[in-house]
């Protein structure tokens, strides 16, 4: 298999997790808006879990709090219109095109991560693609994750997720053999025991210093 069909086979099969854990939280009303590739960890098996639930809220109709990654907020989260479910099908169209490109659509451009420049990207900036981009099925389901008008995107339809799965990019995927972990994943990772923590990058703990406690007789803890 070439490298890029590869990559792509790879993009669908994190994307296709990713799309069925949203799923699984929408269906709960429950909001992510913190997608992004370091929320998303491989577990023993190779499938994907998210992480972090900071951001999430249970939403009923639509909230109108500005949290995320300037990369990947969604135009009606950075106008403060008020939003819902939308704003995840989104950033998951920023993911497919960051995983598949190497980096995110509405980027600075310039390196220097201003977050306005971001934003006015997102507001008005047109969709590119990288000129060797020729996957045109891959293509059409970051086009319609990523539609402004949230009336169109794919997610926020009638049929919601459904119009994602049945889309061409992932004809191919069993989406019961997804959900049962049943397809070979495309990695995994090498775990010793359930404490290894060798696939992550070492952390210095000692570059924050953290003051001791220290008991002053009072034993305001005891009630705990």
């Amino acid at each position: 298999m070439r490298l890029k069909e590869r990559c792509c086979k790879t993009a669908k099969f994190y994307s296709g997790c990713v799309l069925l854990a949203l799923e699984y939280l929408h269906r709960k009303k429950i909001l992510y808006r913190d997608l992004k590739p370091e929320n998303l960890l491989i577990d023993a098996e190779g499938y994907i879990r998210v992480v972090d639930f900071g951001f999430a809220k249970q939403v009923a109709d639509r909230t109108y709090t500005v949290c995320g990654t300037p990369e990947y907020l969604a135009p009606e989260l950075v106008s403060g219109k008020g939003y819902h479910k939308s704003v995840d099908y989104w950033a998951l169209g920023i993911l497919i095109y960051e995983m598949l490109c190497g980096y995110s659509p509405f980027c600075d451009s310039s390196g220097n991560g201003d977050q306005m420049t971001i934003c006015k990207n997102i507001l008005h900036a047109n969709l590119k693609f990288p000129s060797g981009f020729t996957d045109r099925k891959a293509k059409a389901v970051i086009e319609g994750l990523l539609i402004r008008d949230v009336n169109q995107r794919l997610g926020c339809l009638r049929r919601g997720a459904l119009d994602i799965k049945h889309s061409p990019w992932y004809k191919d995927v069993s989406w019961d053999a997804m959900e049962q972990k049943k397809l070979k994943a495309p990695w995994i990772p090498t775990i010793r025991d359930p404490l290894d923590t060798s696939n992550f990058d070492p952390y210095d703990e000692d570059d924050y210093y953290v003051e001791p406690y220290r008991n002053n007789g009072d034993n305001w803890d005891d009630i705990f």
